[in-house]
């Protein structure tokens, strides 16, 4: 494990990521200057924000229940109100704080603290929610190009097909994972490659901890896309208290995944300024020139999820300030732990049947 950075280092890479965050922040909003004041010059439906604001908290409560089925997959004792106690912890840490310790690694190092016994298998279960979360996103995306392909211009199909490619590159990465056949290769070409046949003994790992559980990865696939339906519609329903004029639904299910895609960048307060620079270049392809504007809408709802995950961070300040020291050696312990070794690939593939 690497050894953990210095406080005045730490200090200095956050005051850097904030840096970029409000100067690209800054840059869109010198961009866009004279349409936000358009937008200011008419009245705001406070009604759409509020609608928005109950869809994305329900976003959110689905996407901690793909999280609790996941750990549950694994044998685990888990409640739900554990994992939506955590999933908004997680949630503060990945909008708000900034730092090297992401919500990601909270919520697992929390899951650790409560199995001791079994660190490898709450590790995977947050590295597989992910996984399936940007799976999601992607294949959402996918399905929306498809509806769309002939009412969109032709800079967009070329959009729509990287999107499919993505999803194929995704969907060929989970077959993998899930075929214990194709380990053995697989380790071959990686050996020797420091980091990268780390990353892939981890999946590997995970997939012989999910082999047994494989319908319920395919359900909660389905339930990830769900979810980002619900983002997008929380995105639509806040651009439409800002304009009377807005793209397709179908053009935002195209669009907005891709936009959200941005916001896992490790910049603080949910990649500020980049998300919002991206929205206003793809929203451009669809003819709509307020996407950086709608983005900013967008980022109400984000931060007032925010607000709720302060409460409950709050609450569990104690608990959460022990967790955060020890949060990255402790999860790097438990990644270690999961490397698949080549005689458990051996027996895996010993003992399927014929």
């Amino acid at each position: 494990m690497n050894a953990t950075r210095s406080p005045r280092r730490a200090l200095l890479v956050n005051l850097l990521l904030f840096a970029v965050a409000f100067g690209l922040l800054g840059l869109v909003i010198h961009q866009n200057r004279a349409k936000i004041a358009e937008v200011f010059a008419k009245p705001v439906d406070y009604r759409f924000f509020g609608v928005g604001m109950a869809i994305y908290l329900v976003a959110l409560l689905i996407t901690f229940f793909r999280w609790h089925q996941l750990v549950r997959a694994q044998g685990l004792t888990f409640s739900y109100r554990d994992a939506v106690r955590l999933g908004f912890i997680g949630n503060i840490f990945n909008l708000v704080i900034p730092g090297a310790v992401g919500g990601d690694v909270i919520k697992a190092a929390f899951l650790c603290r409560m199995q001791p016994e079994k660190k490898p298998q709450a590790v995977a279960s947050m590295v597989l929610d992910r996984i399936l979360g940007l799976l999601g996103l992607i294949l959402l995306a996918s399905v929306a190009g498809a509806i769309s392909w002939r009412s969109v211009d032709p800079q967009v199909h070329v959009l729509i097909a990287i999107v499919w490619g993505a999803l194929a590159c995704g969907i060929l990465g989970l077959t993998v994972i899930f075929s214990p056949g194709l380990y053995r290769p697989l380790n071959r070409l990686v050996a020797g490659r420091g980091k990268l046949e780390a990353v892939v003994r981890e999946l590997e790992a995970i997939g012989l901890s999910y082999r047994q559980a494989l319908g319920r990865v395919i359900g909660l696939l389905g339930v990830s896309t769900f979810v980002h339906g619900l983002y997008v519609l929380a995105f639509y329903s806040a651009s439409l208290a800002l304009f009377a004029q807005l793209p397709t639904l179908v053009e935002h299910y195209l669009m907005v995944p891709l936009a959200l895609f941005t916001t896992a960048v490790p910049l603080p307060f949910g990649a500020l300024g980049l998300s919002e620079g991206i929205s206003g270049k793809l929203f451009e392809m669809v003819n709509q020139h307020e996407g950086a504007i709608a983005m900013m809408a967008f980022r109400i709802l984000m931060y007032g999820s925010g607000a709720v995950s302060a409460c409950v961070y709050l609450a569990n300040l104690r608990q959460v300030r022990e967790v955060e020291e020890e949060a990255p050696s402790m999860v790097g312990a438990a990644i270690d732990e999961t490397v698949v070794e080549p005689s458990m690939v051996a027996k895996e593939v010993a003992d399927r049947p014929a």
